[in-house]
């Protein structure tokens, strides 16, 4: 399983919960038995949304349950197309984070969180460019 993954614990969870088999499940929603078990490792994505509300429908998913499992698929699939596009491991660390706190943050705070992350942005560009002029020094004098 790819770390940072959410989607394949949080059905896993569920699943188990209701005390049902992967192959159970499997064939409940027209999925071969490999599939949902990729999925549930993590070496597949996760259930698109169509499965997802049968699968909901078929085993009475809680409100909460549904709601965990939209936002644990949504998460996977971004940090599924940034390591895709080459992402390094701590650039996906850093936004599968971001995305955590996110969800879990009511409107006001998430409004503080993203200007605080924007003025680190600023302080990292006005250290960066501070440290450049030494650099330049330092090879000048070596």
């Amino acid at each position: 399983m790819r770390p940072n993954l959410q989607f394949p614990q949080a059905f896993r969870q569920v699943r188990m919960r209701r005390g049902l088999l992967q192959k159970t499940v499997a064939l409940e929603l027209g999925l071969d038995t490999g599939v949902l078990c990729g999925i549930e490792k993590g070496v597949r994505g996760p259930l698109d949304s169509e499965v997802l509300t049968r699968a909901a429908q078929l085993f009475q998913f809680t409100d909460d349950e549904m709601a965990q499992l939209r936002w644990s698929a949504h998460h996977d699939r971004l940090i599924g197309l940034l390591v895709q596009r080459g992402a390094t491991k701590e650039e996906v660390e850093l936004i599968s984070a971001s995305l955590h706190a996110w969800h879990y943050l009511g409107s006001d705070q998430r409004t503080g969180l993203l200007a605080n992350v924007r003025r680190i942005g600023e302080s990292a560009q006005l250290v960066s460019a501070l440290a450049k002029p030494q650099d330049v020094m330092e090879v000048a004098m070596t």
